[in-house]
């Protein structure tokens, strides 16, 4: 996804938790800040957010999965009927693979493996390293998001002021996960075939087919302009309007979030296990956009141009892969949010 798609799936999960009226302290700590998700949510894939040459660039948080040849093959199998469970039915991904008859039995018996450029920086292990430092920041919070928070923090009382967690720099960390929780929703960041590199024809037209819906609106200098920058009050201020703003996206994407309940993570899973299950079925999502017979793993020269898999026809694949990758990456963003408030406040 591209920074307008990122800044309105942060928006979005905010107002989703707001209408399921539960975390109401986490919405209390996030909905003043929501203009901001379109600079926080973008961070990771910023080039100037990192320091220190070709070795920190922002592009190592993909698991690009792949046919594993080796030994061990049991740890790379997850059959349909396991997989489905472990993410669940109130996800979209799971219908659409439900729903799939182009993978077979012997396709989700063969073993994968995911591997990244450089070893441990990968979509999962951001996901979990951010979400556990989290949980120690929001426990070191200032004075407003101590009140957020249930209990006493005899050590804070030992802290200056200055150097405990600020309400807005716990805002932007939430954002900032967001964009991981994201991506593992984005099939061509799960797949290692070459044709969903970001510099081949699938993966920018799928980005900018969905940036196209989600419209201009959520560009940082229209979320954040110079004014509202200048005016804290203001911005605090018209947050309802930019969460109402979000949720009428939604009929752009086929969503409907008629029951906007935000289930807990999948029982025995942390945030690791559930980012790999979610990357894992993305990868299966993307062999079924490029079918994996036509478009073979081990073929470099292999393209799957977005008009050749997607824009054809009735466009039905497109609708239903639309809906069910924005419908997730907002529901996984809350589930994962919600996950880390429960940890501190609960």
């Amino acid at each position: 996804m591209n920074q307008r798609t990122h800044s309105w799936i942060a928006i979005r999960a905010i107002a989703l938790l707001k209408d399921e009226n539960k975390e109401k302290n986490l919405v209390k700590l996030l909905k003043p800040h929501a203009r901001e998700a379109s600079v926080g949510a973008w961070i990771p894939d910023q080039a100037d957010a990192k320091r220190g040459g070709a070795g920190a660039l922002t592009d190592n948080h993909v698991l690009k999965i792949e046919p594993y040849t080796g030994s061990q093959r049991e740890r790379f199998i997850t059959h349909k009927e396991e997989l489905l469970e472990r993410i669940g039915m109130y996800r979209m991904t799971t219908q659409f693979l439900q729903n799939d008859n182009s993978l077979d039995r012997d396709w989700w018996a063969t073993p994968y493996r995911g591997d990244v450029p450089k070893p441990g920086q990968h979509l999962p292990n951001r996901a979990m390293s951010l979400s556990t430092m989290m949980k120690d920041l929001l426990l070191m919070g200032d004075k407003r998001i101590d009140h957020l928070i249930p209990g006493d923090i005899r050590f804070a009382q030992y802290m200056i002021p200055e150097t405990r967690t600020q309400e807005e720099a716990a805002a932007m960390y939430f954002f900032m996960l967001s964009h991981f929780i994201a991506d593992a929703c984005m099939p061509c960041h799960c797949d290692a075939r070459k044709l969903a590199a970001y510099s081949e024809g699938l993966h920018k037209e799928l980005e900018r087919h969905w940036s196209r819906k989600v419209g201009t609106g959520f560009e940082k200098r229209n979320l954040l302009p110079k004014a509202l920058l200048e005016d804290r009050e203001r911005t605090h201020g018209d947050s309802d309007e930019v969460l109402e703003q979000a949720r009428a996206i939604d009929t752009k994407f086929g969503l409907e979030f008629s029951e906007p309940a935000v289930p807990d993570l999948h029982r025995g899973h942390d945030v690791w296990l559930e980012v790999i299950n979610l990357c894992r079925a993305s990868f299966a999502m993307a062999s079924i956009i490029a079918p994996y017979r036509q478009y073979r793993y081990d073929d470099s020269d292999a393209r799957a141009p977005f008009k050749t898999v997607l824009d054809t026809g009735d466009r039905k694949l497109l609708k239903d892969l639309n809906k069910a990758v924005m419908y997730d990456a907002v529901l996984n963003t809350a589930i994962v949010w919600k996950h880390i408030w429960n940890k501190v406040s609960k």
